[in-house]
């Protein structure tokens, strides 16, 4: 598109014939058809003279795509300047009122990335040299010009308005984002200034808690060694091992804390520091100051080195005076009660075999009632005081070599009848190429025998008739390479089952059956097994489906 625009220079004079046929010349060449191109730019012609800006609009709008626009008084120019924003002017150097050089500096003031070209006569030439390092034109063409030439600095200088035009675009978007980052980092020293006293008080919170706390806190280093530790623990330190904590520091953990023996057997304190999913709690000495230790990973991701451990020590003196007396009191009445027991059932015998006299059915059937009642408190006594036993460590077990096959057979013959009693089928296995004699383990064969007459015994009363109750005898292999196998014995039945909420408390003290099936037993029967079990360095367990029977298992470790 061209647009001229006449100055008002001779604004009383009427124009020539040859003015006329100018007009009519630009005129046709504004409706001729623009020629289209993919980017096209803005382009002003300032000259006085009409017969250059026709030219040069004639030209232009055959030869490119750009909007031109003519002024033949640069002052109608400037006014359009900011409106229309032109990428190119192009303008005279001499004309009258305002010269090129003046004209082209209120330009550039008025729109600084446009491209300014000067056309100037030969004899301006340095006039233009010296306007170009003053007023930042980007060239100048000398008159009269070469069309190609010219053509070639206006796109040139269009390329060039472009550049200009995104690098201030660029340099306004950085400006933006460096006031945003500016705004950005102020907010962020805040909200950091802010955690940092959030922190700060979480620090001096926690520190007042661990030196003031009545707990023992010591922190270990990966390999053990002693880090740290809280004014109750460098308290107990001092009166126990005469440590102050600083002394106490980069000491191996094993040389200020032992575990108390377990039956007879010595324990290595460093076997509570294995990296399990949750924290450990065991009971431990301090000399001999009685502790309960909690010991946590400082760390508990798996995929990276535990950076040390924590641990939490509490004084249990008290508690293990009210134990010791608990247990010295149970001791001593379960002890107590065997006694009269014993003799009331004796006494009860005498009625019963005619000893003392004759007596009639009525009287012998409430003589054996008495007798059965009287048996059955002496085995809750009995089991009463094995149960204490184990728990306050008295328990001295006979160990010899016990062959468990031959136990668990003998065991099978004894309880067969009551088997039969309910229609049940019980059977005694190996799934080994072996003799059931082979398989042997160092125990105590009457507190093992009182483990698998239990679980046997258990497995036939909750089965129902015609149920199927097997013994299965296993080797497997020990986790602990050097030591031997282990023998696994499985009391399998098929049965109602256990309820999955019962299984985590069936082997606690006064557990009777499942919350579907109650017993009539004392509930101490699988508590006192564990204990047994345990005692002999094994695990006892269960695995069980409602409506598909029970796996009771236990595992020894073999000779």
């Amino acid at each position: 598109m061209v647009h001229c625009t006449v100055g008002a220079y001779n604004n009383n004079v009427s124009p020539s014939p040859q003015e006329t046929m100018n007009q009519q010349a630009q005129t046709a060449s504004t409706d001729a058809p623009p020629v289209l191109a993919s980017r096209t730019g803005v382009i002003f012609i300032v000259d006085d003279e009409m017969m250059v800006t026709l030219s040069l609009q004639t030209m232009l709008s055959l030869e490119t795509p750009h909007q031109v626009h003519c002024f033949n008084n640069p002052q109608d120019a400037l006014e359009q300047v900011s409106v229309m924003r032109p990428d190119v002017v192009i303008s005279d150097f001499s004309m009258p009122g305002l010269d090129g050089i003046q004209f082209l500096r209120k330009v550039k003031a008025l729109l600084p990335e446009s491209t300014l070209i000067l056309l100037t006569g030969y004899a301006d030439k340095k006039n233009a040299i010296e306007a170009i390092n003053t007023v930042g034109i980007y060239r100048y063409i000398e008159k009269p010009w070469d069309n190609e030439d010219l053509k070639l600095s206006i796109e040139n200088g269009l390329e060039r308005s472009r550049l200009v035009g995104d690098l201030k675009t660029s340099v306004a978007e950085l400006s933006e984002a460096r006031r945003s980052l500016e705004r950005h980092n102020v907010h962020l020293e805040s909200l950091v200034a802010e955690r940092t006293r959030d922190l700060q008080d979480t620090y001096q919170k926690l520190q007042s808690i661990v030196n003031n706390t009545a707990d023992g806190i010591l922190t270990l280093s990966p390999q053990l060694t002693i880090t740290s530790v809280n004014p109750a623990a460098s308290q107990w330190l001092g009166q126990k091992l005469n440590l102050t904590a600083a002394q106490a520091a980069a000491k191996p953990i094993q040389t200020v804390l032992t575990l108390p023996p377990a039956n007879g057997q010595p324990r290595r304190i460093e076997e509570l520091f294995q990296i399990t999913p949750g924290p450990q709690t065991a009971e431990v000495l301090l000399g001999d100051l009685p502790l309960e230790a909690n010991i946590s990973a400082l760390s508990a991701q798996s995929d990276m080195a535990t950076p040390g451990f924590v641990v939490v020590l509490r004084d249990i003196t008290q508690r293990k005076d009210i134990e010791r007396l608990r247990d010295d009191f149970m001791s001593t009445l379960t002890h107590d009660l065997r006694t009269p027991l014993l003799a009331a059932i004796q006494t009860l015998g005498f009625f019963a075999d005619g000893t003392l006299g004759e007596l009639s059915e009525k009287q012998l059937e409430l003589i054996h009632m008495l007798t059965q009642s009287n048996r059955e408190l002496l085995g809750l006594v009995n089991v009463l005081l094995e149960v204490y036993k184990y728990e306050s460590g008295r328990q001295n077990l006979i160990l010899d070599t016990v062959s468990v096959g031959d136990l668990l057979e003998q065991i099978t013959q004894e309880l067969e009848a009551l088997a039969r009693h309910r229609e049940q089928t019980l059977r005694l296995e190996s799934l080994d190429d072996f003799p059931l004699s082979e398989y042997r383990v160092r125990g105590d064969k009457q507190e093992l025998k009182r483990v698998f007459v239990n679980l046997i015994g258990n497995a036939i009363n909750f089965t129902p008739k015609n149920g199927q109750i097997q013994v299965v005898l296993q080797q497997e292999s020990n986790a602990n390479p050097p030591q031997g196998p282990n023998l696994r014995i499985q009391v399998i039945d098929n049965g109602r089952g256990i309820p999955a909420a019962d299984i985590p408390v069936l082997f606690q003290r006064f557990s009777q059956g499942t919350s579907k099936q109650r017993s009539s037993g004392s509930g101490l029967g699988l508590y006192l097994s564990r204990q047994i079990v345990e005692a002999h360095q094994g695990q006892i367990g269960v695995e069980s489906e409602e409506g598909k029977g029970s796996r009771f298992f236990v595992v020894l470790p073999t000779l």
